[in-house]
């Protein structure tokens, strides 16, 4: 049963995983619920507790973890009451603010909120079982270190894309890296990347990546198989921020429309980019062939996933240093049928080979990319291996249940102990 808690109701002493998050649900990231589920459906009891959820209307999906929120006076009155009675810890934490001074000020307001929430809650939770996890590497591992200090309680935390690279990543990074039990991430990118940051970090790296919640029914074999001669479906799905290279995607499609290609493309996603994708679009005459979807549910994206008939990647490295991991929907694309092209580099290409699993084009080569798709076009026996091998690679890889195993493991272990 699901629990929304604005005021001070008993908790359970069962032994549980508090999952901190900043939003839940979050439109954007439903891969963290599948985690969460996941890890319940392994026998470990989950409270999710949402660190900055005011005026989320989204209501989570049922047979889901407990939902615990607080109002924020509440929590402010509660912290300042903590600071008092813990002074040395206030002043231990402003020494670490000192030496891992923030660098933006979205890492300010992540690192403060993390502690004062922490400071906040610590009182709901003395004297349970409990393990306590952040599942960002910002605001919500803030708020688990912070809270296991002051509980004398072990925490883990994951890091998975933006804070780890945005403006060099959480500037505690190093310190969360010292005192956690376990790191969890979800790509080998990512293991590597944080083993030459901090080779001397005590904390074990879980690599468990997300994963999809089933196997969907397969593309039949004669879908997909008659390119030529008819319109083509593309599909690009993502915030639409720089790191996504949205506005390269529409510079391959208009090499595309130049080149005689028909295709209908849609672009699914909200972001500040949308403005310069609008008139992209219309300085490459794509009025007509391009639609800016907005934000769409789940199961309208998993329809168009289903449709696609090529699946576009084309993250890139942005100006403040942020890039993306695996993304979610190119395995989601790969496990529907939809051929991926993607850029190089970085956690996708942990699931796409060229010409094994999908097909690597740079973004920044509007020809290479359309070189891409007429490739597809002409060869109707390499989209059919592509295929069949991107969904082997999602069967063998990306499956939540097979992947949250691990993470769970770790989780109820520590909890027994």
């Amino acid at each position: 049963m699901i629990r929304l808690f604005l005021s001070d109701p008993p908790l359970t002493l069962e032994a549980s995983v508090l999952y901190l998050v900043m939003r839940y649900p979050a439109l954007t990231q439903t891969f963290i619920d599948r985690e969460m589920r996941g890890v319940m459906a392994n026998g470990v009891p989950v409270e999710v507790h949402p660190l900055w959820d005011w005026g989320n209307r989204a209501a989570p999906a049922p047979g889901g973890p407990t939902v615990v929120r607080r109002g924020l006076l509440r929590i402010v009155g509660r912290a300042l009451g903590e600071m008092i009675r813990r002074p040395s810890l206030v002043r231990r934490g402003l020494r670490a603010l000192r030496q891992h001074r923030p660098r933006t000020a979205e890492h300010w307001f992540h690192t403060v909120w993390g502690a004062v929430w922490a400071f906040g809650m610590a009182r709901e939770f003395r004297g349970r079982p409990i393990w306590i996890h952040g599942a960002w590497a910002t605001a919500p591992a803030t708020a688990a270190m912070t809270l296991g200090r002051l509980l004398g309680r072990p925490f883990s935390f994951g890091a998975h894309a933006y804070d780890l690279h945005r403006h060099g990543g959480d500037p505690l990074l190093p310190r969360k890296m010292q005192r956690a039990a376990f790191v969890h991430t979800t790509t080998e990118f990512n293991v590597r990347h944080l083993r030459e940051l901090y080779p001397d970090a005590p904390a074990e790296i879980v690599l468990a990546r997300r994963g999809l919640p089933v196997l969907p029914p397969a593309r039949p074999d004669s879908a997909g198989n008659d390119w030529e001669g008819r319109s083509l479906r593309f599909l690009s799905v993502g915030r639409l921020v720089e790191k996504k290279g949205q506005l390269l995607w529409l510079q391959a499609l208009a090499e595309l429309a130049r080149r005689g290609a028909e295709f209908q493309a849609s672009l699914v996603g909200e972001g500040p980019l949308r403005p310069a994708l609008e008139e992209a679009i219309r300085q490459h005459g794509l009025e007509t062939r391009v639609t800016l979807c907005g934000a769409l549910p789940p199961e309208r994206v998993q329809n168009l996933h289903a449709e696609a008939d090529a699946f576009f990647h084309c993250g890139v490295v942005d100006a403040e240093g942020d890039r993306d991991g695996l993304p979610n929907v190119v395995p989601e694309a790969m496990s529907r049928g939809a051929i991926v092209i993607s850029s190089p580099g970085g956690g996708v290409a942990e699931a796409i080979t060229h010409e094994f699993t999908g097909l690597i084009a740079d973004p920044h080569d509007p020809a290479a990319v359309a070189g891409a798709v007429q490739r597809l076009i002409a060869n109707p026996t390499l989209r059919s291996r592509l295929r069949s091998a991107a969904r082997a690679w999602v069967a063998e890889n990306f499956l939540a249940a097979k992947n949250t195993a691990r993470l769970a493991a770790r989780m109820r272990g520590n909890l027994a102990a």
